[in-house]
């Protein structure tokens, strides 16, 4: 699709209503389960890893929960990426954790807001842009059109982008070391030499062990954000969670497993919202791909 289809379908999707918005997403969803799209087929392999004592018949209906909740997810970031961010900051009815987010904005040192793919993850960059600089590691999408565009959306938000490589290692330091906020996801697969295996819901997962060292090398505080989607679009929920402190254990298996372990009672708060349509256990062990057709 060209930037311009996808960029007017975006604000045409950021007209409507919430209620209408999430309408739409769910329709989208429906289609992706009825066609047994790929984020179909791949949601349903990762829940047969993760859930294996699940029911047949609780997996599937897990399954399908979750194609609908990315589809609303999808139709929903274009709603936030366009209006006024004060019409989504409103819409956040309830903050547990908050005295956490207090805490450690009252200390000079950083803090890593961590926000798995849970829900709206995108208004976690909207809420710490509000009072604080707020930087956000990004990996530009495989697609360059979309690179583009998600830059030019989330600009609204407040956030400052800075890529995954080497420079934007670099700059994530410094941002830390100044006492400002860093935002991260820690969930993606990164490269085999960048990674190494932890337990995620007992499954092996390549883990990415730069949200251990940055928490080690700044010893910023390390808080989980998870924006919780409430139904019936009556807004969202944020909740905010104290990170294990062995994320920043100079032992990397230990600290990686930890950041699993983390995701792990962050995806618990809704597991249906979870994005488990990612491809997250795609290289195993002996360097090999999973098979997820």
């Amino acid at each position: 699709m060209s930037a311009k289809f996808i960029s007017v379908l975006a604000l045409v999707l950021s007209l409507l209503p919430l209620s209408t918005n999430q309408a739409a997403g769910s329709l989208a969803g429906r289609i992706i389960w009825i066609c047994r799209a790929r984020a179909r087929r791949i949601t349903e392999i990762n829940l047969r890893l993760c859930y294996p004592n699940l029911s047949e018949n609780d997996r599937r209906k897990l399954a399908f929960e979750s194609v609908l909740e990315t589809g609303r997810q999808l139709t929903e970031s274009a709603w936030v990426w366009h209006r006024p961010v004060q019409q989504s900051l409103d819409r956040i009815v309830e903050i547990r954790g908050e005295e956490h987010l207090t805490s450690a904005s009252e200390s000079s040192k950083g803090l890593i807001v961590v926000s798995p793919h849970i829900g709206n993850w995108e208004l976690c960059t909207l809420l710490m842009s509000r009072t604080n600089t707020f930087t956000y590691l990004y990996r530009s999408p495989r697609n360059r059109v979309m690179d583009d565009l998600l830059i030019k959306w989330r600009a609204h938000l407040g956030g400052q982008p800075a890529r995954l490589d080497t420079a934007g290692i670099r700059e994530a330091l410094r941002v830390l070391k100044n006492g400002d906020r860093l935002g991260i996801l820690p969930d993606q697969e990164p490269d085999f030499q960048n990674g190494v295996y932890a337990p995620f819901f007992n499954v092996p997962a390549l883990t990415m062990t730069l949200l251990p060292k940055l928490a080690r090398r700044s010893k910023a505080h390390v808080l989980f954000f998870v924006v919780e989607r409430l139904p019936n679009a009556h807004g969202w929920r944020l909740h905010i969670l104290r990170a294990n402190p062995r994320i920043s254990s100079a032992n990397l298996e230990e600290a990686t497993a930890a950041v699993n372990t983390d995701v792990e009672r962050c995806i618990e708060i809704c597991p249906r919202q979870y994005l488990w349509n990612y491809k997250r256990f795609s290289t195993l062990k002996d360097g090999s791909r999973r098979y997820y057709k």
